[in-house]
C-alpha cells in the first residue's frame, strides 16, 4: 500500500502546519454549516487531505452517500460541469445531513468557461451543496468563483514539520536505517512537498537504496536531460521526459526537478542559466493549461 494513502490525515488535527483553515473548519462542523471554500497553494501541502477530512468529519455516517470528489485537472471540459458536477448539485441529501458536499481537486486545471458554468451552478444549488475546491495556482480561478467561496492559503509545509511526520512514520513502521542527516537533506531538495518526501522515503525503503542514492538518483534523471537539452537532442529529450510522464510524476514535478538541476550546475553560463530558468518557469506557469505531452514538447522546443 502507498504510505501516501496509508497515512493520509483521517481527521483536522492530523492536518499540519496549516492552523488558520483548521480552527475554522472546527466551527464549521460543530455548526453544521460551512461556505463553498478555495483552498489554494503548492503541491503536497495539504489541501486534498484537508478537504477530505472536513467533508467526511462534517457528514458523519453519511459521507459515503452525500460527499463526491472529482479531478477536476482530470476532465476540464464544459460538458463536466454541465452534466456530471450539475447532476451531483441536482441530487437531493440521503440521511441527516444540512447538503451535500463536492470536492473539485486541482480546479485550475479546469477551462474559463467550465469555471464559469460552475459558478452559475454554485449559485442556483446553494440550498443543497458546498463546493470544496483545490488548486496550486489561485490566479488560474476566475475571480467570481474566488470571491463566492472563503479563500485559504495553505503555506508549503516547514522543514521542522515535515521531518516531525517521516519520523513519526518510520517509527510506525519500524525503520532505522535513515539517519537525520539523510532525511534533512531529503526534505531541503522538496521545498515543503511532504507527499513527495513520503513517497521518496517509501521509493528509497523498497529498493534497498540508501536515502542519499535515491536523491542522487533522482537528480541524475534531471541531469541527464539537461545535457541532452543542452547537447540540442530533442528526440532523446522528449523521450526521457515522456517516460518520467508515464512513471507518475506531473508537469509541476518535472519543471522543479529541471530548475534544481539548473540551479546546481556548475559551469553553466550565467546568461545561459537565466534563459533556461525563464522557459523551465513559464513552462511550469502554463501546465495549467496544456496536457502533459503537448506542455514538454513546447518546453523542449523552447529550451533547444
Amino acid at each position: 500500500m502507498l504510505w501516501t494513502e496509508k497515512y493520509r490525515p483521517k481527521s483536522l488535527r492530523d492536518i499540519k502546519g496549516q492552523e488558520h483553515f483548521v480552527l475554522d473548519a472546527e466551527v464549521w462542523i460543530e455548526d453544521k454549516n460551512m461556505p463553498n471554500v478555495l483552498l489554494y497553494g503548492n503541491a503536497g501541502c495539504g489541501k486534498t487531505a484537508a478537504g477530505l477530512a472536513l467533508a467526511k468529519t462534517l457528514l458523519g455516517e453519511y459521507a459515503k452517500d452525500n460527499f463526491v470528489e472529482v479531478n477536476a485537472s482530470d476532465d476540464r471540459r464544459l460538458e463536466t460541469v454541465r452534466t456530471v458536477i450539475k447532476n451531483i448539485a441536482q441530487s437531493g441529501t440521503i440521511g441527516d445531513v444540512p447538503f451535500r458536499i463536492c470536492l473539485l481537486d486541482e480546479m485550475d486545471g479546469m477551462t474559463t468557461d467550465a469555471q464559469n458554468a460552475l459558478k452559475r451552478i454554485m449559485e442556483r444549488y446553494s440550498n443543497n451543496i458546498r463546493f470544496i475546491i483545490t488548486c496550486n495556482d489561485r490566479s488560474k480561478i476566475i475571480y467570481p468563483l474566488q470571491s463566492r467561496c472563503a479563500n485559504y492559503h495553505f503555506k508549503p509545509l516547514s522543514n521542522e514539520v515535515i521531518l516531525e511526520v517521516i519520523k513519526g512514520i518510520l517509527h510506525r513502521e519500524q525503520i532505522t536505517v535513515f539517519g537525520d542527516d539523510e532525511l534533512s537533506r531529503l526534505i531541503y531538495s522538496l521545498d515543503g512537498d511532504l507527499r513527495r518526501a513520503i513517497t521518496e522515503i517509501q521509493a528509497a525503503k523498497t529498493s534497498g537504496f540508501s536515502l542519499t542514492k535515491q536523491i542522487e538518483s533522482s537528480m541524475e534523471e534531471y541531469d541527464k536531460i539537461l545535457i541532452l537539452l543542452l547537447n540540442k537532442n530533442p528526440n532523446e529529450s522528449l523521450k526521457e521526459l515522456h517516460n518520467l510522464i508515464y512513471e507518475g510524476r506531473s508537469p509541476k514535478e518535472l519543471c522543479l526537478g529541471l530548475h534544481n538541476s539548473v540551479i546546481n550546475s556548475k559551469g553553466l553560463d550565467s546568461i545561459i542559466k537565466f534563459k533556461l530558468l525563464r522557459t523551465i518557469g513559464e513552462s511550469e506557469w502554463r501546465s495549467t493549461t496544456m496536457t502533459p505531452k503537448v506542455l514538454i514538447s513546447w518546453m523542449v522546443g523552447q529550451l533547444i
